[in-house]
């Protein structure tokens, strides 16, 4: 039995998003669908970091695409995004964390690679990849863009994928429950299998545990083996 999980690309996105890569067969990055620019709850460009005990957003800037609303379509905007100020905010809030010098060079390496690239979801692929490689997790990545899918409705979508990859079983975070047609997936002999991931607290930097917050701000604190045992 095939177990595959599917998530947009998210930027440095948290624990929960890379316990999901490790328990499944396949992980496909969803990079096909719109991107929510101005939603207040979209994490497509940015990430949730602990600033002066305070959870706030760690961004990057991405241009207006008029001809495309897709994930795969949006263009970084490299004169908006402050890089250098934007990775002296992550050196001054952990740098009293436990793991600081032991992971902060790999996130800064991360993070100024991404300007690198041009598109938002390739420098997303590439973070999540290489933080994959970090924490050892060998599970294949597929990119939903290049798996020529026709499906529009978000049910049919994920069922095609399923089909596609030769999967009997689809892993899906919890907030699915409310967006599945268990039914129409029943029907397409497709299981649903919702994750059984709990964040625990852990010893953060500040006071206040802020939970939900980046993978950065697991491994600033809590290290590269200790995340792992979180994942496992």
């Amino acid at each position: 039995m095939k177990v595959i999980a599917i998530h947009q690309p998210n930027f440095m996105p948290w624990l929960g998003y890379f316990y999901k890569i490790a328990h499944c067969d396949t992980f496909v990055i969803l990079d096909n669908v719109d991107f929510q620019q101005g939603n207040h709850n979209s994490i497509t460009n940015r990430t949730k970091i602990k600033c002066n005990g305070e959870e706030k957003f760690f961004t990057i800037c991405v241009k207006k695409n008029n001809e495309s609303k897709l994930i795969k379509d949006i263009v970084i905007d490299k004169q908006a995004t402050n890089i250098k100020k934007q990775i002296k905010t992550i050196q001054y809030n952990y740098a009293k964390s436990t793991y600081f010098s032991d992971v902060f060079p790999l996130i800064e390496k991360m993070v100024l690679d991404c300007m690198e690239f041009n598109l938002m979801a390739d420098a997303n692929i590439y973070v999540i990849k290489n933080i994959c490689k970090v924490l050892d997790i060998g599970t294949p990545i597929e990119i939903a863009s290049k798996l020529n899918l026709v499906s529009e409705d978000r049910n049919e979508r994920i069922i095609e994928i399923c089909r596609f990859l030769d999967a009997s079983d689809y892993f899906s975070g919890n907030g699915g429950k409310k967006y599945h047609d268990e039914l129409l997936f029943q029907s397409k002999s497709v299981n649903i299998k919702y994750t059984d991931f709990k964040a625990k607290e852990y010893n953060q930097v500040g006071a206040n545990f802020i939970p939900g917050l980046s993978i950065m701000d697991v491994l600033m604190n809590c290290g590269i083996e200790q995340t792992k045992n979180f994942i496992k």
